[in-house]
């Protein structure tokens, strides 16, 4: 996958590249990248909000150094908001 060759060529961890290459499949709808985090191996917390933090812990440019990682958090970041 991607995700696996962005860890090849030494970009970041797994679980990040995973996070952020879904990010970016899911672009025009992000909610539904939900439904897939225990599938994909990612955290899914016990609600959708604690599910998005952890993604966007992953994903976040000060701890993921993947190129993608600022437009991942900018398109899971509005999930925040509607979830509680």
């Amino acid at each position: 996958t991607e995700a696996q060759f962005d860890v090849k060529k030494g970009i970041c961890e797994y679980p990040q590249a995973l996070a952020v290459r879904l990010a970016l499949k899911f672009e025009e709808q992000p909610e539904d990248i939900l439904t897939c985090m225990a599938q994909a191996g990612l955290p899914a917390g016990a609600d959708q909000r604690t599910t998005v933090k952890a993604l966007l812990r992953l994903c976040h440019p000060d701890k993921c150094k993947h190129p993608d990682a600022k437009l991942a958090v900018q398109i899971l970041g509005p999930l925040l908001s509607k979830t509680s």
